[in-house]
């Protein structure tokens, strides 16, 4: 299913599957130009598409659980399957598209000044995992939500604008050293504030801490847990909401 939406989504375009790399290429291309050109504050290619990459592929996991369930009502109507199939469909399209990203990674890095290094490379091996399980659970609990409450489909947009302004990608973490100690605390509650400085760490070698590794393990298992079971005990009644 995955593979079959992959190719049917971009068969239109002239670039294909490349749209999955291009999307947040362009986006990310969009902020550097604003904060990084137009009024300094971060000339970091790397470190900027780092984060804009980990915080696309999060947002199409959670955008696509919200969407996996409606735009399957007939297949769902007319066969028997486990409905967790939708969603998880949905995140390997999206996977495939970031991993993908993760190798443009390694071309930004170079002439934007960042050191791409192997030492920490095989903690990539490690943060992945996490960030597939926090999806999963993401995408799940949005497609539990979407059925009864179609609105989500409106109110996710301003969600995930919202949630990349409080992320470490346009602004640096020094930015996070003036503030106060309650509003530090507020930001490092946000997943991918960890998980995000764990794909830096692993990907560019910046400043590694193994605290974030252990604090996005930490969210991947309260959100995978709390998404999938949630959704589980609720897709019996899905069909007849459709």
């Amino acid at each position: 299913m995955a593979i079959g939406n992959l190719k049917a989504r971009n068969a239109s375009t002239a670039f294909g599957l490349l749209w999955w790399v291009i999307n947040p290429l362009l986006l990310g291309s969009v902020y550097y130009l604003v904060f990084g050109v137009l009024f300094p504050g971060q000339r970091d290619l790397g470190y900027l598409m780092s984060g804009m990459f980990v915080f696309h592929f999060t947002s199409q996991a959670m955008t696509g659980g919200a969407n996996s369930i409606i735009q399957n009502s007939r297949l769902l109507a007319n066969l028997r399957f486990p409905r967790l199939v939708l969603p998880i469909a949905n995140l390997t399209e999206s996977f495939i598209g970031f991993l993908a990203s993760l190798l443009v990674l390694y071309f930004l890095a170079f002439p934007s000044g960042s050191v791409v290094t192997l030492r920490y490379l095989p903690w990539l091996l490690v943060i992945v995992p996490i960030h597939l399980i926090f999806n999963l659970g993401l995408s799940a609990l949005t497609a539990r939500l979407a059925v009864p409450f179609r609105d989500i489909n409106n109110i996710t947009p301003y969600v995930t604008r919202l949630w990349l302004y409080l992320s470490p990608i346009i602004w640096p973490l020094s930015f996070v050293a003036n503030l106060s100690t309650l509003q530090q605390r507020l930001l490092e509650l946000n997943p991918l504030f960890w998980m995000i400085n764990a794909y830096r760490s692993a990907l560019l070698g910046n400043d590694f801490e193994l605290a974030a590794f252990g604090w996005s393990a930490l969210s991947a298992l309260i959100v995978g847990v709390l998404g999938v079971a949630l959704f589980v005990k609720y897709e019996s009644r899905i069909v007849r909401y459709l």
